[in-house]
């Protein structure tokens, strides 16, 4: 047997077939995943990590989580948000380490097409990093950075609506106190 079918998919070389990977993604369906989603995972991880090579390394993770959780990835309905919520998480993680690594720096995007009020939102979501909790900076990256409502954002992480809400609340509160609530961003939403 032989890797050169794919990563993770073996070629039976006697006789010529492909198996699957231990996900259950085969060669050919991880391909096609990836050419629709990589772009979306380096935009995201770009405009929320601002270094083009952690936005790649992000890439790379999104698709290895892919082949270890293919029947998680397979069971959901809507792959997109499956692939906002790793790449969302991978990138906090991210910035949690660069945080300790590199506490001063504090970086603007390197290339990526922000409006003002997504690189404002960036900026943001990195000062809060180490200042609230995993969940909270999912809930406010969804919310200042993409612009979800509080159902949308509900719907994404299987919660009610009223823990959104209250997330939202203490998000807000804490970023007052830290002086640094996105003015840009939270204006005219609920």
């Amino acid at each position: 047997m032989s890797q050169a079918a794919g990563a993770g998919c073996l070629k039976d070389e006697k006789e010529g077939r492909t198996r699957r990977m231990g996900s259950g993604l085969d060669a050919e369906e991880l391909r096609q995943l990836y050419e629709r989603f990589a772009p979306v995972v380096h935009r995201r991880a770009l405009a929320l990590l601002g270094r083009d090579a952690d936005a790649w390394d992000i890439v790379q993770e999104v698709f290895e989580r892919m082949l270890t959780a293919g029947a998680r990835f397979r069971r959901e309905a809507r792959p997109m948000t499956y692939v906002y919520r790793v790449t969302t998480n991978l990138c906090l993680n991210a910035l949690r380490s660069r945080q300790l690594r590199e506490p001063a720096l504090l970086e603007a995007p390197e290339a990526a097409a922000l409006t003002p009020g997504q690189w404002e939102a960036a900026d943001f979501i990195r000062h809060l990093v180490g200042r609230m909790g995993e969940r909270e900076l999912e809930v406010a990256t969804l919310h200042f950075f993409d612009g979800l409502t509080q159902e949308e954002i509900a719907g994404m992480l299987d919660v009610s609506r009223k823990t959104i809400v209250r997330d939202l609340d203490s998000i807000r509160k804490k970023a007052a106190e830290l002086g640094r609530l996105p003015e840009a961003v939270e204006a005219g939403r609920g």
